[in-house]
């Protein structure tokens, strides 16, 4: 099936869109949803009647077995059966406008080739298929005609209908307190015309902004870099340019006249934020600078009719600017002129699990070449391999001060090692209590950064050392208060806390390690009258949650908040200033190549969300390795410096960005099952490259057990590729795996980039 596509995405490899009325082709290609299947293409024919009517990109019925007619969507021609055997024909085109082009098939198709997996899986990531479903939404609509022949009362409607223009009907039988009955006898008498009409469902409804907001004024800084920006881009040549601004710098405002300025040239904008909180909040801010008609949202958090809609005005071009989170990369916005990515270190953008395990910033950037236009990466903590590209480029501009020369605060490094045992609960440090005390004192707010879920990160036999580990993965089970439940992050497994060790039978087991549910009970202890609250993946579970806490945090209701690595990013709250690391240590700790830059990352973030506004902040890390480099560099927030080690490291180890990782995981119930498969798997690899004549520039290492060795039953080995040929290697290694078949008890997961090795 994934070659009947890609032979006509190939054939019609110049054309912006492709039809029946094109020629004639004999069968269509269906994308369906099957329940207990998933999704899946299957082969039409296409009626007579249709020839000249169905297009790519239509929500179409056919029929399906058992299940009768259902929706489908057209992703495809073909004028051959893959196979000998019967079609059905196609019964309905449900749409007769389609929801996607073949150049939007083009982009999928580029993204299943660099990932290593089927169309249809990326498909299925890119496409909701909740838009096969009609879901458009309609009201009664009613509008003036003529008074003649109207009673006096059916005048009095009337006037207010001429008066108040075109609306719908039900906000006129409130404005005019009549009837749907009376406006019935209007519409027989011809005073009025009723007609259905399409609503856009909207989510920025909920903003109720009135009207529009200026842009902000450069300051000096910032005009410098918009104008350097603007000059690179004016030739209308794709190319990738990264803003690196330190915390507060005032990066958006250079977006919103970047913004502006694509606007007014009559292309549109894709805008990027890494997780739906932030892209809600930028979203906001873009409505009140652009307006709520040209501004659209699109995460996975809105509806499905929402989603419907906003899919409908962005293939019909009536959105001019589409922010949201990483899956926003596939809403088929068109005509960019450009694509901005914000704190684009962020690991929200890369999709970790299931396939495709895409990286948005990777895919924007084939965007953007499909497109001819500039792709802008903002942060002040960029990935090392952005920053490395952007300066052997030419393409990087800096903006080293924060706006208006406000001060970055000062960091105190709090060593564990002489403050821990004075600390309470051994935790919360004496310096970091009167730090706190003295802010809430002056009527100002806390934030409190702990980059762990839960209560305790792990429960421990203090007879035999024992620790509870989750009986599907090679993990401990951590301690939620709330719930009285232990639980694992990676499976979800949840049971009650064990009365006696499993391991000696003891009854001293005890939660140990620090969690934001433990911190946030300790700063209630400690500061019993003020307002604290927790923000973490664990308590948002109602939509919206998360824009709730914010607001309340911003208005200023929450005295002290305290959360993990999501408090780190994009909170502008002028009235924090203090930020206290309860473990600076954390993201230090893990064995993967990446973890100093992590840290790094997410240390120098946080430290950025204090003295935003008229009054000096001031940051405390606690930590157990003071000198260690990375924090020293957070310490000091010196990119430059950080980056001057960490990319000789990378260098000399060929880690990115001097190679492409790939990692594949063979997975399975049996552990000698998933370590043979993968040594089968590194034993032909091996082969091949040296075949290929370039063992030194595809280097394979392993298959070793996965740091996290089972996961949800299932045993997990590795082989980390590291591919230092570019694109000509890239190729070779796809062409390998497109080769692999594995047997049904083994799992493979092909991961390309991935974010860690774990």
């Amino acid at each position: 099936m994934k070659n009947e596509i890609q032979t006509k995405l190939n054939l019609f490899e110049d054309e912006s869109s492709f039809s029946t009325k094109d020629s004639s082709p004999r069968y269509a290609l269906a994308l369906v949803n099957i329940t207990g299947l998933g999704v899946k293409t299957f082969s039409y024919a296409i009626p007579e009647e249709m020839k000249n009517k169905l297009q790519i990109g239509q929500a179409i019925l056919v029929p399906f077995g058992r299940q009768g007619l259902i929706n489908a969507f057209c992703v495809g021609f073909s004028d051959y059966l893959p196979g000998d055997f019967k079609v059905k024909k196609i019964s309905k085109i449900l749409d007769e406008t389609p929801l996607f082009s073949i150049d939007y098939l083009k982009l999928l198709e580029w993204v299943a080739n660099y990932y290593c997996c089927d169309l249809v899986t990326v498909l299925n990531a890119a496409i909701p298929m909740k838009l096969i479903e009609k879901a458009s939404k309609t009201e009664l609509a009613v509008e003036f005609v003529t008074f003649d022949g109207a009673t006096k009362r059916q005048i009095e409607v009337l006037e207010t209908l001429k008066s108040s223009g075109k609306m719908p009907a039900i906000m006129l039988e409130k404005m005019a307190k009549t009837t749907r009955t009376t406006l019935k006898k209007l519409e027989t008498l011809g005073c009025l015309k009723l007609t259905e009409e399409n609503i856009y469902r909207n989510p920025l409804d909920v903003l109720k902004i009135s009207e529009k907001e200026p842009l902000f004024e450069l300051s000096g800084d910032q005009e410098k870099v918009y104008q350097g920006i603007k000059d690179k881009i004016s030739d209308n040549v794709n190319k990738t340019i990264l803003l690196h601004g330190v915390t507060a710098s005032g990066k958006t405002e250079v977006y919103f006249k970047l913004i502006e300025d694509c606007i007014k040239a009559g292309k549109n904008v894709l805008f990027l934020a890494p997780e739906i909180a932030l892209a809600s909040q930028l979203t906001k801010r873009l409505a009140k600078k652009f307006g709520t008609e040209d501004v659209a949202i699109w995460h996975s958090s809105i509806s499905d009719g929402e989603r419907y809609d906003v899919w409908q005005k962005l293939y019909k071009n009536e959105i001019k600017i589409l922010a949201g989170a990483r899956s926003a990369v596939f809403a088929p916005l068109k005509n960019i002129g450009l694509i901005i990515i914000d704190e684009e270190h962020e690991s929200a953008y890369k999709q970790t699990s299931p396939a495709p395990r895409y990286d948005a910033k990777v895919v924007a950037n084939k965007l953007a070449e499909f497109h001819n236009c500039p792709l802008l990466l903002g942060s002040a903590t960029p990935d090392i391999s952005t920053y490395y590209r952007a300066v052997n480029t030419n393409n990087l501009f800096e903006m080293k001060k924060r706006f208006n020369d406000a001060k970055v605060p000062p960091v105190t490094v709090i060593n564990m090692q002489e403050y821990g045992r004075a600390a309470y609960k051994n935790v919360i440090s004496i310096p970091l209590q009167n730090a706190i005390k003295e802010t809430l004192e002056q009527k100002q707010q806390v934030i409190l950064l702990i980059n762990r879920r839960g209560f305790s990160t792990f429960t421990q036999c203090k007879a035999c050392g024992h620790v509870v580990e989750c009986p599907n993965c090679a993990i401990p089970m951590i301690w939620h208060s709330k719930d009285q439940m232990l639980k694992c992050h990676y499976c979800n497994h949840a049971q009650y806390f064990p009365d006696f060790c499993p391991e000696c039978g003891s009854d001293a087991l005890k939660n140990s390690g620090t969690g934001t549910q433990k911190i946030e009970q300790y700063i209630k202890d400690l500061f019993p009258e003020n307002n604290i609250e927790r923000i973490d993946s664990d308590i948002l579970v109602r939509k919206g949650e998360h824009v709730r806490l914010l607001e309340k945090f911003q208005s200023g209701k929450i005295d002290i908040l305290v959360g993990t690595q999501m408090i780190a990013k994009g909170l502008d709250n002028p009235n924090v200033t203090l930020v206290g690391v309860i473990s600076a240590d954390a993201s230090f700790n893990l064995p993967d190549f990446r973890a100093s830059e992590r840290g790094f990352q997410l240390l120098t973030q946080v430290a950025g969300r204090a003295g935003r506004g008229e009054f000096a902040g001031k940051v405390y890390f606690q930590t157990y390795n003071p000198d260690y480099y990375a924090l020293a560099s957070a310490k000091s927030q010196n990119y430059d410096e950080f980056y001057a080690t960490e990319i000789v490291a990378r260098e000399e180890f060929d880690y990115p960005p001097f190679s492409q990782i790939i990692r594949l995981i063979l997975s399975s119930a049996n552990n000698f099952r998933a370590e043979k498969s993968a040594q089968e798997i590194a034993l032909r690899l091996c082969t091949m490259i040296e075949k290929f004549g370039t063992s030194e520039r595809l280097e394979v290492l392993g298959p070793t057990p996965c740091v996290i060795e089972r996961i949800n039953g299932m045993y997990r080995f590795q082989l980390i590729i590291k591919n230092k040929m570019g694109e000509k290697g890239h190729q070779f290694i796809s062409s390998f795996l497109n080769k692999i078949t594995v047997p049904k008890d083994i799992k493979l997961a092909i991961d390309v980039d991935p974010l860690d090795i774990l």
